[in-house]
């Protein structure tokens, strides 16, 4: 009789790794995005998109990356992060923490 029982908790055991494994494996996802604005003290972006508005949190990990692919120094401070900015954001699979922002080309001149 002790058979079934050890059977029955190795799948339960089984199903409970996947699912804490789907969660955690959660896809990362592209957001065209729309700058509202910008609270630097909480990391936070405000943006606008297709599915309305939302906010998005910064953390030491995230990249602000140019047009050009180069990394920004000044990071959530960049003076590319203005209100009305066109960004692409790469949101990890909790849709609240930003992987990666992408920031616009500098307008005027000295860019």
């Amino acid at each position: 009789m002790s058979a079934p029982r050890h059977l029955c908790k190795s799948v339960v055991a089984i199903l409970i790794f996947a699912m804490m494994a789907g969660g955690l494996l959660a896809a990362d996802k592209t957001v065209k995005a729309t700058l509202i604005k910008v609270d630097v003290k909480k990391k936070i972006l405000f943006v606008k998109t297709d599915d309305g508005k939302k906010e998005f949190t910064a953390n030491s990990a995230t990249k602000f990356i140019g047009p050009r692919g180069g990394v920004s120094d000044a990071g959530i401070k960049d003076d590319r992060l203005k209100p009305g900015a066109e960004l692409t954001l790469i949101v990890a699979g909790n849709n609240k923490t930003l992987r990666e922002v992408r920031l616009p080309e500098r307008s005027g001149t000295g860019g």
